[in-house]
């Protein structure tokens, strides 16, 4: 297979980054992805290194999606 060639690709990962966080919709696509890779054998670690976030937020998505399923992985409110 061909490797993808993304132009200015550390700038453009942080562009990708943001835009992810920008609404609840992208962060719950987000959550699920993460979700979906550990479904497929990935360890959290590997997770969290493919996403960008820490391993304890990859367990707490597990953990949730686990307790009360896609659901759980929705935007919650958010205290302080």
């Amino acid at each position: 297979m061909r490797k993808l060639e993304i132009i200015n690709s550390r700038k453009n990962h942080l562009v990708i980054q943001q835009e992810i966080f920008r609404s609840e919709e992208s962060r719950y696509d987000h959550r699920l992805h993460g979700v979906l890779m550990g479904s497929r054998g990935m360890s959290c670690g590997q997770v969290a290194g493919w996403l960008g976030q820490d391993t304890t937020s990859v367990e707490r998505w597990v953990k949730r999606f686990n307790a009360s399923g896609c659901d759980a992985l929705r935007e919650g409110d958010h205290t302080g």
